[in-house]
């Protein structure tokens, strides 16, 4: 089908892009509880060599099986998601382990923020007015369900770790637009796997300073953040890079309800009271950002 019989900026189906945005959240959320479980163990920068050390354990046979040529890492965007990556895995874990999960969830969703104002200004990608009244809904819903959270905000804004976190989510805000704008026609395959390996050489003297030795049970957890590592890489990416912005920005608001949800399932975090309103509000606001638009007419096919 044409390009072109899609709604703008899609080279995919819009309810395929928008279902593999969902599913890669839920993958995101599912790794922040295994590493946040790792975490009682290990440091931050232990946790972070492990998660992406796994990750090319996990990748490799993909890259065989899939005869794909990862080719050189010393390219511009390679690097550059790098040096993003380090700083937003390091300034995850590092909050993971000092904050609650619904929290830390709650702060790195200024990442879609980040990248939605970027994908504005640098990639000139138009953001409709159901989109925008979408995102202040779930805003509005964040700001409830943070505000209703049984610690409080004002007990939290001196901690360092929310300004380690407000860093990452930066981080990785940025590395969403530059793999949109400069890294959209390298194959998702090799961006991940350059991706792990980078990461992994940049963090591992740091995460040599303070090395725990982990039972298997630590090492299994990790397994599995590298596993759904890998599904939320590839699913994330594919719909950067089919997909305009907003989508991936806009299914992200998912994960901070999620987050409250598995917050008091595996690690006992209960919500106060307002936080149903506000998850409810987050998703209306997920609603009314990924309500499709109208698809274009398809175009008369040209004369033979």
């Amino acid at each position: 089908m044409n390009r072109n019989t899609y709604a703008s900026g899609f080279t995919i189906h819009p309810n395929l892009g928008s279902a593999m945005a969902i599913v890669a959240v839920i993958a995101g959320v599912g790794m922040d509880v295994l590493a946040k479980t790792a975490a009682f163990d290990a440091s931050p920068a232990q946790v972070t060599l492990l998660r992406w050390i796994y990750g090319i354990a996990t990748l490799g046979p993909i890259l065989i099986i899939m005869r794909v040529r990862p080719g050189s890492p010393l390219r511009p965007i390679y690097l550059l998601r790098a040096l993003l990556n380090l700083v937003a895995s390091f300034s995850l874990y590092y909050a993971l382990a000092h904050l609650p999960l619904s929290l830390t969830v709650a702060i790195f969703f200024l990442e879609p923020l980040v990248a939605l104002t970027l994908a504005a200004i640098l990639l000139k990608e138009h953001v409709s007015l159901h989109v925008i009244a979408g995102i202040g809904i779930a805003i509005l819903g964040i700001a409830v369900m943070v505000a209703c959270d049984g610690a409080g905000i004002a007990d939290w804004r001196l901690d360092p770790a929310i300004l380690v976190a407000l860093l990452g989510a930066v981080a990785w805000g940025t590395m969403l637009v530059t793999t949109r704008s400069i890294g959209r026609q390298e194959p998702v395959l090799s961006l991940m796997f350059w991706l792990s390996v980078t990461t992994s050489i940049g963090m591992a003297p740091i995460a040599a300073l303070d090395w725990r030795p982990l039972d298997i049970e630590a090492h299994l957890y990790m397994l599995g953040v590298a596993v759904l590592g890998t599904c939320y890489g590839v699913l994330g990416i594919t719909v950067l890079r089919h997909a305009p912005v907003r989508v991936k920005a806009a299914s992200s608001f998912l994960s901070l309800p999620l987050a409250f949800v598995a917050g008091f399932a595996f690690f006992g975090e209960v919500p106060a009271s307002g936080v149903v309103l506000g998850g409810f509000l987050v998703l209306l606001g997920v609603y009314g950002a990924l309500r499709r638009p109208r698809l274009e007419p398809p175009l008369a096919p040209e004369s033979p």
